[in-house]
């Protein structure tokens, strides 16, 4: 069962994070560091406005904490987190 959780910050590794500690019923201090699955960096990146000022869209999904998450990027919502 997916769940899409939205969580009060910008920053969509604090999102996956806080996310997946609400699921487990845990202090995110308590969950395997996120770098360990993916680059953080490299997440926010990924996505940032292009130069010409543009939003970027697309999706990207890895395994976190014994989790499949998606981020989805689109020009309207912006990053959008889903947790299995």
């Amino acid at each position: 069962m997916a769940q899409t959780l939205a969580v009060d910050t910008d920053e969509v590794h604090e999102r996956i994070v806080t996310g997946i500690a609400a699921l487990e019923g845990c202090d995110p201090m308590e969950l395997p560091p996120l770098f360990e699955a993916v680059d953080p960096d490299a997440l926010a990146a990924i996505f940032e406005t292009t130069e010409s000022g543009g939003l970027r869209a697309g999706h990207v999904g890895f395994t976190y904490a014994g989790h499949e998450v998606r981020v989805e990027f689109d020009e309207d919502d912006g990053p959008v987190v889903t947790i299995e």
